[in-house]
């Protein structure tokens, strides 16, 4: 009958969703070592403003540098390469950042 065949649709649709929805996780655990370091990186920098109120840094400036090394790093088909790659690509770019601020 044609409820049992949309049934078993849908039942064989929300499976697909559920495996899909597990790789996803697994995936976005993988970058939670990278995103802590982010993290601990983003409370140094911003107690630089402990030092001289002038050395003060926005949270949306800090997003917008790390969402452009995400864009810019370059890609790794294996996600442990994938991840040195953008740490040392955030890295960079942050300490050019705050380097260029704090010099000029």
């Amino acid at each position: 009958s044609a409820s049992k065949t949309l049934a078993n649709e849908i039942a064989e649709k929300q499976s697909v969703g559920e495996k899909m929805e597990a790789e996803i996780d697994e995936t976005r655990q993988g970058y939670v070592p990278v995103a802590f370091k982010a993290a601990v990186l983003f409370f140094v920098v911003a107690d630089l403003a402990n030092i001289d109120p002038m050395y003060q840094y926005s949270l949306p400036f800090f997003v917008n540098l790390y969402t452009t090394s995400i864009e810019k790093s370059p890609p790794a088909s294996v996600l442990a390469q994938r991840l040195v790659k953008l740490q040392e690509f955030f890295m960079y770019a942050l300490y050019q950042n705050i380097c260029r601020s704090l010099f000029e």
